[in-house]
């Protein structure tokens, strides 16, 4: 009886930890998002003497001398503080749209990997699928930010038309769009992540195939829209990527296939 009564309270228990702890998160969000607004909005009414630029200054003290000369050129090239002709945003939007693409080849390349069971017995199942979660979640906010940063850039002139409705971008609009599409796609996979167990283990995973199609739009969008593609490092990042889902994809088939020879037998 007594053994009964504690595996009935550790379910209740864990719960109200993972509410807590959920709980705690949110307050803490909070706090950071309400703090990072006050200094910002110190910082426009009086950027000489606002609590940002002395502990910048006092950072920036802490410096080598050549370090603060580099640092001073950048922030004069990218136009800092933020003006109305400064280049900041596009870096901002290229840089977030990198690392948000390289974040959904990561999601999508474990998702191979969960699905071909090369982690079984090396990773437990709870923290493969926590971390293929955790990459899609990251995709989807530095793709966000990737696209929202260009509201700032003057230069185009996007505005949330642009972004939202698909084809509608002043620059490439096609490939762009592509890149709309892409996104809502990743959101969409996502999001199904919470509701898993109302779709079902089997129309889960087959609606999780458009994946591979929310990557490819992604590829395409950044080879044929982004800035940085006629580099070779770039190239090269996209080939090397490209080509891992490819193989991954390729072995999965091939496991499949060895898989149903063996039940025909």
């Amino acid at each position: 009886m007594i053994n009964q009564s504690k595996m009935s309270l550790q379910p209740n228990s864990k719960t109200e930890l993972d509410l807590l702890l959920l709980g705690l998160g949110v307050i803490a969000g909070g706090v950071v998002a309400l703090l990072g607004l006050w200094l910002w909005l110190d910082y426009r009414s009086d950027p000489t003497h606002s609590l940002l630029a002395l502990i910048s200054l006092n950072l920036a003290g802490w410096l080598p001398a050549d370090w603060r000369i580099w640092l001073g050129q950048e922030a004069h090239v990218l136009g800092l503080p933020l003006s109305a002709d400064t280049k900041a945003y596009w870096y901002m939007a290229r840089a977030g749209g990198l690392v948000g693409y390289l974040l959904l080849w990561l999601s999508v390349v474990w998702g191979l990997v969960i699905s071909t069971k090369i982690t079984e017995g090396l990773v437990s199942a709870s923290l493969a699928y926590g971390l293929h979660e955790f990459l899609s979640l990251g995709t989807i906010l530095f793709t966000a930010g990737h696209a929202l940063v260009l509201l700032g850039d003057r230069y185009i002139g996007f505005n949330i038309f642009h972004l939202a409705v698909p084809f509608l971008a002043p620059y490439e609009p096609l490939w762009t769009g592509l890149g709309t599409i892409g996104l809502y796609l990743s959101a969409a996979l996502t999001g199904s992540f919470y509701l898993r167990k109302q779709l079902g283990q089997k129309v889960w995973r087959a609606f999780h195939y458009l994946a591979f199609v929310a990557y490819i739009l992604a590829l395409v969008h950044g080879l044929m829209a982004g800035s940085d593609s006629g580099l070779g490092i770039v190239q090269g990042m996209y080939l090397a990527t490209g080509g891992s889902v490819l193989f991954l994809v390729y072995y999965r088939l091939f496991t499949l296939k060895v898989k149903t020879v063996k039940s025909a037998r």
